[in-house]
């Protein structure tokens, strides 16, 4: 988020970006138009809380599979320790899946393993790859000229493995090998950005896990909950940072909200869904979008002023749903019947939205190895699942149903898909307040953290899987208010 700003905004353009800045400002009014929401479902099809793309959410073992016989693949330079035995078990895995699973979404073409797996250690004088040396290239990559994959065993996946588990360091290689699937198939055209490239890889990965999480996989194993969580954080963990390349740049690799959707494509369906990833495709649902005034680095801080804003906005963004706004303090309130939950609480029985500044402002922190926190547009995120309560509540829904979690993270994505310069499906920004791209990936990572209130219900109980979280985000995000009571619809 960022500073509050009083001049005017110039005229809307269609304007895409790679800058990944978080930060939030305050601009002259931009009218617009929310949808209301209704408590009477519409659609034929629903999903819940514990569903993960037509699979249960489960909180079993994820990482190598016990007893599985390990891997002989061939690597180069390899110590033959736990890590590039890791390594090795996870690059048979994805090519037996692809061996299986590229005839029918390629036209017939079988896949042909990759030529060569090559294992350095990043401090020392090792091999050359692609011509390059890999001494101080902390890295996994794939190189197309000699149809190689490559990883660094020292510094990159022991890295990967002590932030994330096995499943970080299974995650990077089965992108990489996403790369090599582009090749084969041919479905990079001329002149596709990295950013497509990059994309198409991350949706293949998502497929070979969906593969995995089915429980196919020879070597490997991953539930659909915390599993799952860490190969989402794990690509958030190689997004595109603040401050980073151009949308049409070539190193271009995109936001984590792209990247982790892009995977969510993958997962629900499949190999063909990735190969509809083109510019077109990728420009239509980026959230890497272009800043439409300079000297947007600030972030918004925790303040009575500054929440009153963020209140604004949210009165804004849903005024025409016909709800009345709750009263919001930031003092103490109590709430008969129900547990308060932190560090925002709605109150059914008051109206009222009760807020604590300082565990906001403990949110709101950059993250660094030495703090917690997730920054700025997550703290408020806290502060709009709340309020979304209380507009379930004036349509009739239920607030601690198992789908409840579920609305609430749908309608905030629906609030910040709308705070967009020039949102997701042409639709209008609604309100003062004005999103940065790094905002969408702070709320990414706050919704894959343990704690959160974006995807919770009112006693503060969360959505079970991150996937099934950030999927409802990116459904209101995307699409708008008009879903987030008809996919979700309440359950008993």
């Amino acid at each position: 988020m960022g500073h509050l700003e009083v001049a005017a905004l110039p005229s809307r353009t269609r304007r895409i970006t790679a800058l990944a800045c978080a930060l939030i400002t305050c601009t002259t009014l931009v009218g617009g138009c929310s949808r209301v929401i209704s408590g009477t479902p519409t659609t034929a099809w629903q999903a819940a809380a514990d569903d993960v793309a037509g699979l249960p959410a489960s909180s079993g073992p994820s990482g190598p599979r016990p007893g599985a016989k390990p891997s002989d693949l061939r690597v180069e330079g390899t110590d033959n320790g736990e890590v590039d035995q890791l390594a090795r078990d996870t690059v048979a895995d994805v090519q037996t899946y692809w061996q299986q699973q590229f005839p029918d979404a390629f036209d017939g073409k079988e896949f042909q393993p990759v030529k060569r797996l090559v294992s350095y250690d990043s401090g020392k004088p090792g091999p050359k790859v692609c011509g390059q040396d890999t001494r101080g290239r902390a890295n996994a990559f794939y190189c197309a000229g000699e149809d190689a994959v490559s990883w660094d065993r020292a510094e990159m996946l022991p890295q990967l493995e002590a932030s994330f588990g096995p499943m970080g360091v299974v995650t990077v290689l089965a992108h990489e090998l996403g790369h090599a699937v582009q090749q084969r198939a041919g479905t990079t055209r001329p002149g596709d950005s990295t950013l497509v490239s990059e994309q198409q890889a991350d949706c293949f990965t998502g497929a070979f896990f969906r593969h995995a999480a089915e429980g196919r996989a020879e070597h490997l194993q991953v539930s659909t909950g915390p599993g799952l969580n860490s190969v989402m954080g794990a690509l958030s963990y190689i997004r595109d940072t603040p401050g980073g390349t151009d949308f049409t740049g070539n190193d271009a690799h995109g936001s984590a909200f792209d990247r982790v959707s892009a995977f969510q494509h993958g997962f629900s369906d499949g190999p063909d869904r990735c190969a509809e990833i083109n510019s077109a495709e990728v420009q239509a649902r980026t959230t890497q979008f272009k800043f439409w005034k300079s000297a947007q680095e600030q972030d918004l801080p925790i303040s009575e002023q500054n929440l009153d804003a963020v209140a604004e906005s949210l009165r804004a963004v849903f005024h025409d749903t016909g709800a009345k706004p709750p009263r919001i303090t930031t003092s103490p309130a109590d709430c008969p019947g129900t547990r308060r939950t932190s560090p925002a609480a709605y109150c059914p029985a008051t109206g009222t939205l009760s807020l604590s500044t300082d565990e906001l402002q403990q949110i709101a922190r950059r993250p660094t190895k030495d703090t917690a926190g997730y920054g700025d547009f997550a703290a408020y995120a806290q502060v709009a699942s709340r309020y979304a309560l209380s507009v379930q509540q004036a349509a009739g829904l239920p607030l601690d149903d198992r789908n409840a979690g579920l609305r609430t993270a749908c309608m905030v994505g629906a609030w910040s898909g709308l705070l967009v310069e020039d949102p997701i499906g042409r639709r209008n920004p609604v309100g003062k307040l004005r999103i940065a791209p790094g905002d969408v990936d702070e709320g990414v990572a706050a919704l894959l953290g343990d704690h959160s209130l974006i995807a919770a219900d009112v006693t503060g109980r969360q959505v079970p899987a991150g996937f099934a979280r950030v999927e409802a985000f990116r459904t209101g995000f995307e699409e708008g208010l008009a879903p987030c009571s008809t996919k979700y619809a309440a359950v008993e």
